[in-house]
């Protein structure tokens, strides 16, 4: 079997997900991978350096804002659509990847997700600036547009231009996290709350 990296990073992301970092072993992602271990070693020398790769692909680069979103000069309106999008085809991209079939309890893929957060605080190396970097992007960006919107009196000119990227922050965060316990993240839904907070800030 050829196994490129991408291809050992996606494997190695499916059992780092299931299995806690320190009960992955490189047997069984070389398992997972197709390869022996010397395979995986050829591609990362240790456990943490793949970890750290797998979460820089998964997470950091995934859920960067430039990745997903594009402010294009877009309204607000404009832009909750591309964000709506842009989670969609995030998490079903992961979800494909995620559901094999062998969810234990009847976990759906974005509480496995969740699950590998907690890791990433755990085992990434010095990752608190990372993290709060991480969080940042995704502020701005919002910032950014409000900011615009209110410029552009597409929303009332009394609106906290913080206050109101915090609140789309923390509803897609909040979702996100409570409805991982059960069916996984509901878009509509999502879509729905985020239409109602632009109605009560619209101009």
């Amino acid at each position: 079997m050829i196994t490129n990296r991408e291809e050992v990073l996606e494997n190695a992301f499916k059992v780092f997900i299931k299995m806690n970092y320190e009960k992955a072993s490189f047997t069984e992602i070389a398992k997972a991978c197709g390869l022996t271990r010397t395979g995986i070693i050829h591609y990362y020398p240790c456990k943490q350096d793949l970890f750290v790769a797998v979460i820089d692909k998964f997470i950091f680069h995934l859920h960067h804002p430039g990745n997903k979103f594009s402010t294009s000069e877009s309204t607000l309106a404009e832009f909750i659509e591309r964000y709506i999008e842009g989670v969609t085809i995030s998490m079903k991209k992961l979800t494909t990847l995620i559901s094999d079939g062998d969810n234990l309890h009847d976990c759906s893929p974005n509480f496995y997700y969740f699950h590998f957060f907690s890791q990433v605080r755990m085992y990434y190396p010095n990752v608190r600036q990372k993290i709060i970097q991480y969080y940042q992007n995704d502020y701005d960006l919002w910032i950014e547009v409000i900011q615009r919107a209110k410029a552009n009196k597409e929303i009332r000119a009394d609106i906290d231009i913080k206050k109101a990227a915090t609140i789309f922050r923390q509803m897609y965060f909040g979702l996100s996290y409570e409805q991982s316990f059960l069916n996984g993240l509901d878009i509509e839904e999502l879509a729905d709350n985020f239409r109602y907070i632009y109605s009560l800030l619209k101009a």
